[in-house]
């Protein structure tokens, strides 16, 4: 768990109403056929607590006895090695975007693997990271060319990527984000209110149009958050039967 996690969210207490809420449902006998080969991803802002949310989510799947890859972007390849060193750089924004498509590409297929064996795949960040933050770093230079750049990152990541089974945005504003990001010693380029209040718009288009994702309320406490996923992916099951 990151220091973020440790300060800001709750943690899970044993024996609480939505911690066996979701203990029950994950024993339900539908279930593992129902998991095989789910592609989740999970999206938001810097400190929304997605990663605690992945890493508890994958704990109790695991504890259920479900085969589960729990993954994140950057990955930890040489190309995610070279996203993470750009962090640090004067790059062109271009390059930026190219980079976390290329170390991309190469995770979906790591992340194909795990899923033709039926396994139940978590990611941590995947393609709407990218548009929602390299979307706002290219706006300006796209714009002037007359190119929406959440439209073309999208038709770039589309050549890429497999497309997730459900996404689940944590959402929190960007005043909340940065109060949890006091315990970093240093924040990153990205981790600016104004930057991270244009990220989080781009990530709110992009739930207008994407089936697939759904709004968590991340000031929530941890335990909370968790419980809200498990209500939504219980509902999505329901219609399958």
């Amino acid at each position: 768990m990151d220091k973020i996690a440790l300060k800001c969210l709750l943690p899970f207490k044993k024996g609480t109403t939505e911690q066996n809420k979701i203990a029950n449902y994950f024993d339900h006998q539908a279930f593992p056929s129902l998991m095989a080969g789910l592609f989740i991803t999970l999206e938001g802002i810097d400190g929304c607590g997605k990663s605690t949310a992945s890493k508890e989510l994958a704990r109790i799947l695991e504890s259920k006895g479900h085969e589960v890859y729990l993954t994140l972007e950057p990955s930890e390849s040489w190309l995610g090695q070279a996203v993470r060193r750009s962090y640090t750089e004067e790059i062109s924004p271009y390059t930026e975007v190219f980079l976390f498509l290329a170390d991309r590409a190469t995770h979906t297929l790591d992340m194909e693997k795990k899923l033709a064996d039926g396994q139940v795949v978590i990611s941590d960040r995947y393609c709407d990271s990218s548009t929602a933050y390299q979307g706002e770093a290219l706006e300006e230079l796209l714009a002037k060319q007359g190119i929406d750049s959440v439209d073309w990152i999208t038709q770039m990541n589309s050549t890429v990527i497999r497309e997730p089974d459900i996404t689940f945005l944590l959402d929190i504003d960007p005043e909340t984000s940065l109060e949890r990001l006091k315990v970093r010693e240093e924040l990153s380029k990205f981790e600016k209110h104004n930057y991270l209040e244009k990220v989080r718009a781009n990530y709110l288009r992009i739930a207008k149009t994407e089936g697939r994702m759904r709004i968590i309320n991340a000031r929530q406490p941890a335990e909370k958050v968790l419980a809200d996923i498990q209500d939504i992916l219980e509902e999505s099951f329901k219609h399958q039967h």
